[in-house]
């Protein structure tokens, strides 16, 4: 069943009508042709969903809805953006692995710098496309681009566990009964030593993800995968 966006969800009743936005409308009539009668899902990316009928004049009529319970612990994907085809994959699939927040970082080595407008405009988009494939009713929350010292901080201070990257040293860190687990990868040169050992400092556990250098976008989905299962754990 194909998946819509619509943001007002949660305060819609059952056996009301509605209308999608103009590029969900698009996108469901002029290229799936849906006909009255057809079921779609509906989703607005806070955890509520529903089934939908689609009515005459491109109306939909609500069947259901239900609300997806928050995760109890959650993920925090602190990164350094790469290049733009590499980010596009990288920001689906860390919806798909169900990252609660992602943080753009800033470092000595960073190779991209993201604009406040790409973020709050064709990250989001993306990340929604993401939810609608993967079913993910989250969608993660984006913060402003920060610089590495001010994303450190940030993250000691919202979570209760920081994780690095490494194809060095560390095996799989133990993260108790964390609820909020930060991970750290860095650009493609690398965080630096001094970036290295200022997450160290502040407690950052190093979690060995492959005995080779990876491409941000590998380590990041690689280290979500594994602290998705230490999590899942408990």
């Amino acid at each position: 069943m194909h998946a819509f966006r619509f943001d007002d969800l949660a305060p819609a009743e059952p056996g009301s009508s509605f209308r999608l936005d103009s590029r969900e409308e698009a996108h469901l009539f002029r290229i799936l042709r849906a006909r009255p009668g057809e079921t779609v899902a509906v989703m607005d990316g806070h955890g509520t969903l529903g089934t939908a009928v689609v009515e005459a004049d491109h109306l939909l009529r609500l069947e259901s809805k239900r609300t997806a319970p928050p995760p109890a612990r959650r993920l925090h994907l602190y990164f350094a953006p790469p290049k733009k085809q590499k980010l596009d994959a990288l920001l689906k699939q860390a919806v798909e692995l169900g990252v609660h927040s992602l943080v753009p970082v800033l470092c000595e080595r960073s190779v991209a710098q993201p604009g406040e407008n790409s973020v709050a405009g064709r990250w989001m988009d993306l990340l929604f496309e993401a939810c609608k494939q993967s079913g993910n009713p989250f969608l993660p929350a984006v913060a402003n681009s920060m610089p590495f010292a001010a994303a450190l901080a940030h993250a000691r201070g919202t979570c209760d566990a920081l994780i690095v990257g490494s194809n060095r040293t560390g095996v799989f860190p133990e993260l108790g009964t964390a609820s909020d687990v930060a991970f750290f990868v860095g650009p493609e040169g690398g965080f630096t030593d001094a970036e290295t050992e200022a997450m160290l400092a502040a407690g950052a556990a190093p979690l060995r993800i492959g005995d080779w250098t990876l491409r941000v976008e590998t380590a990041a989905v690689a280290g979500l995968g594994v602290l998705n299962v230490l999590m899942n754990r408990g």
